[in-house]
């Protein structure tokens, strides 16, 4: 039985130690993409900023475009129309994004839109 199981061993001695650097490579791969010493960081800015950067292949520093005074995150209330729609999009709203910029209109306030005769899109919140 012993002599049978060394004989096995022997015939396949080339896959098990494939296997087994295979497994040792493999995990220290992981350990080297796994998490790094500096934190993620998020960066966000209003529709406007992001439509002009992207356009012009630009990086997006919203830690500088968007801090006020004080060092607090500032967010974009304003509310953009289309020209030939009849709803209004916050700045973050993902529709928001697919107006052209020919064809925006820009509210300061969301009340603004409203009077205007504008509604809230389905897609939208606050």
């Amino acid at each position: 039985m012993l002599s049978e199981l060394t004989e096995i061993i022997k015939k396949n001695l080339f896959l098990i130690i494939l296997i087994a650097l295979v497994s040792l490579l493999s995990f220290q791969l992981g350990k080297i993409s796994g998490p790094v010493d500096e934190p993620i960081k998020i960066e966000q800015g209003s529709v406007l900023e992001i439509q002009n950067k992207q356009n012009a292949n630009m990086r997006i520093d919203a830690n500088d475009a968007n801090r006020g005074e004080s060092g607090d995150l500032k967010v974009d209330f304003r509310v953009v129309v289309s020209k030939n729609g009849t709803k209004y999009h916050f700045s973050w709203c993902p529709s928001a994004l697919r107006i052209k910029p020919e064809n925006q209109i820009w509210f300061n306030t969301e009340q603004e839109a409203i009077d205007a005769g504008y509604t809230l899109a389905g897609n939208c919140t606050k």
